[in-house]
């Protein structure tokens, strides 16, 4: 068997500009596979890491429409829920356009406590670490109104590298300071995710310091809450509580639409169509198109071995042994590619992350990605080899010989 799959590796390395051209298509495809996927994958896993005892209160003409400030007190009566907190979108960056993350201005006597299950502080104030911490990033969110907490991707990131007792200024694109200036932020403390859903590159600053801001001149803007974020008693009430809390603001002054977490976080993906069916379908088509390249080059190898497997059967040699040299040869190429493909996803993840940020905060080549795209370049090399080497089969060695003139 050595010497069969030693002439297999001898004819990848004769026919160097096709196989050079089918392995450069499969990266391409595999690459492609790869980042589908991942996006589809990424949002999947944010829509169902969403909480099942949390919901969404927006306006009913659309998300970009504010909420009044007022709601809030008349949220926390309906029965069934137990705490709500304002979000305000504040679209900022930091010192340079290209330097943008999501900032949210949020209730922070009521932040921490909803989102106990979902983020864990590991670092507070003067380097408190551990179950402390948590209680003294809220005394320093209550001490300070420019206090804010970020993701622990904001400290990790060399081109932010934030740390805790830092001034931030954001430069903002929304809320205008009357002097023309940033607004400064202080860092009381750095949380990391336990659920996919939220990134790790994200802001949570005191909505009374915007608020009181343009309240007294110092800034240009709405008092106004984004939406209301409600935990609720359990997810089996999350309908009737959603119902009450419409039914309470039918009248307005602004009419209220009240859905769950998943299905707010559908949303955005809905936006703009049934994006995981849109990539599934690219991906597929991609394949589709490479996966005849492929077989087409083992077709035209399969032609050019004619009359050596005339003469590998007058050798000794099995019809079987010609038919194993096209598999051979289709599996080592598409692999290589496939490699290619898969350390070229691999090598860009971080470029991705940073370029789409929190449009896809999930975004992650993972061991299952990772063996999908070798599984999927394995059967496309021996199909197309099968697909060249099974008419060898069927010839005998004075035909394979006479096949070739």
């Amino acid at each position: 068997m050595a010497f069969p799959v030693r002439l297999a590796l001898r004819h990848i390395l004769a026919s160097k500009t096709r196989n050079g051209l089918t392995v450069l298509a499969i990266t391409i495809a595999v690459f492609l596979l790869c980042f589908l996927l991942a996006v589809v994958k990424g949002i999947d896993a944010g829509v169902r890491s969403a909480s099942a005892t949390r919901l969404v209160t927006q306006s009913a003409v659309s998300l970009f429409v504010s909420l009044p400030m007022s709601y809030q007190p008349k949220i926390d009566a309906v029965d069934g829920v137990v705490l709500s907190s304002e979000f305000r979108w504040f679209g900022g960056y930091y010192q340079d356009p290209s330097n943008f993350f999501p900032q949210f201005a949020v209730n922070q006597n009521r932040f921490l406590e909803m989102y106990e299950k979902d983020i864990e502080i590991i670092e507070g104030p003067d380097g408190i670490t551990g179950p402390g911490a948590r209680a003294a990033v809220q005394k320093a969110l209550n001490s300070d109104r420019r206090a804010a907490i970020i993701g622990v991707g904001l400290k990790d990131e060399e081109k932010y590298s934030f740390k805790v007792g830092d001034t931030v200024p954001i430069v903002p694109a929304i809320y205008q300071r009357a002097d023309g200036g940033s607004w400064e932020f202080i860092i009381v403390g750095i949380f990391r995710p336990l659920k996919e859903r939220i990134p790790d590159k994200v802001m949570y600053f005191r909505s009374d310091y915007l608020n009181t801001s343009i309240e007294s001149g110092e800034a240009i803007g709405e008092i106004a809450a984004g939406v209301y974020y409600i935990n609720i008693d359990s997810g089996d009430i999350g309908d009737v509580v959603a119902s009450t809390i419409d039914d309470e603001f039918l009248n307005g002054p602004q009419r209220t639409q009240t859905i769950t977490e998943a299905a707010f976080a559908s949303f955005f993906v809905s936006a703009i169509g049934n994006l995981p069916l849109f990539l599934g379908t690219i991906g597929g088509a991609v394949l589709f198109s490479i996966f005849f390249s492929v077989v087409n080059a083992m077709l035209i190898a399969g032609r050019q071995r004619l009359k050596e497997s005339g003469i590998l059967q007058a050798l000794g040699f099995t019809p079987l042994t010609s038919t194993f040299l096209l598999i051979f040869e289709g599996l080592m190429v598409a692999l290589i590619g496939g490699a290619l493909g898969l350390s070229l996803a691999v090598g860009t993840e971080g470029l991705v992350q940073d370029l789409f940020g929190a449009n896809i905060r999930n975004y992650k080549i993972d061991s299952n990605l990772m063996l999908l795209a070798l599984a999927t370049s394995s059967a496309l090399g021996i199909t197309a080899g099968l697909s060249a080497g099974i008419p060898f089969l069927g010839y005998r060695p004075t035909e394979a010989l006479r096949s070739m003139g």
